[in-house]
């Protein structure tokens, strides 16, 4: 268990003159083990990584990094009985690789991991993605709810007669520059409920988002299934001010992670898996 101690003083000198000290206790909370990652298949890429992060839930009001997990064992699983070790990267803790799995469209994949006795395991279906028609720049002036600026465009074409649901990402250097709040729930995620089949031009990823000339903006274009989806909406809707997507948002959000030892103690966080359009635009003047 954990203690806070909270001082009343100014109320007790509005009253009677004294000072007090009240002893709070707060639930001590669990080792809760966040996941994030997901099996990714690039369109027009052979060598590329997977990748696997995993941390703790901080203890209650403790705002610094979630500390990450260094000693689990970390494996994926697909439905012809392969399985694919990742190892922990020695730069970064908490990050485990895979070099060797390359993702296939419609195939299902088993994330399994075992921490401190425990074993978890989520199951996800690689989902497909149309193709990026056009990345491109364009310059918006300044208006009553945004910043005026160079912002990042793309065109696709939504598949008709399916239901599609997306999500972006745009990194410039190793930096995302999506944040996770309210207002990028409408347009860093979104599914093709009110155009499908249709052409979409002109789609600002981030519309917060501006760029300056000499800008390297990767840009990676994400299908979803409807449960991502449906988890990262409430995960933006509900983090806000936290910052980075890994951090932890106000109420516990459950994701696909199932607890096999201890159901109860439920992990935080999403395995997916996706296919990924990603273009580099370099901003200029």
């Amino acid at each position: 268990m954990k203690k806070m101690i909270i001082s009343i003083a100014a109320l007790c000198l509005l009253t009677t003159g004294c000072e007090k000290e009240a002893d709070v206790t707060l639930p001590a909370t669990p080792n809760r083990l966040i996941v994030e990652g997901r099996v990714e298949k690039i369109v027009g890429q052979e060598d590329y990584e997977q990748q696997i992060i995993l941390s703790l839930l901080n203890d209650f009001f403790d705002q610094s990094q979630t500390p990450r997990v260094s000693n689990a064992q970390v494996e994926v699983g697909d439905s012809r009985g392969n399985r694919y070790t990742y190892t922990l990267d020695p730069d970064v803790p908490g990050r485990y690789v895979n070099n060797e799995l390359k993702g296939e469209v419609g195939e299902a994949y088993t994330l399994s991991i075992l921490w401190e006795g425990q074993q978890f395991e989520a199951v996800e279906t690689l989902v497909t993605v149309p193709p990026l028609d056009e990345v491109y720049q364009q310059f918006e002036e300044e208006n009553t709810f945004e910043d005026g600026g160079i912002k990042l465009a793309i065109d696709f074409t939504d598949p008709a007669g399916e239901p599609n649901y997306y999500f972006w990402e745009l990194f410039v250097g190793e930096e995302n520059q999506i944040q996770p709040d309210p207002g990028n729930s409408g347009n860093v995620i979104a599914k093709d409920e009110f155009w499908d089949g249709q052409r979409i031009e002109g789609y600002f990823p981030n519309e917060e988002k501006t760029f300056l000339p000499g800008d390297k903006v990767l840009v990676r274009h994400i299908g979803i299934s409807k449960e991502t989806y449906d988890y990262l909406f409430l995960l933006f809707e509900q983090t806000g001010q936290t910052g980075q997507l890994i951090d932890v948002p106000p109420a516990l959000i459950k994701g696909n992670i199932r607890n096999l030892t201890n159901p109860e103690n439920i992990a935080m966080g999403y395995f997916g898996a996706s296919e990924i359009d990603q273009e580099v635009l370099m901003i200029t003047e």
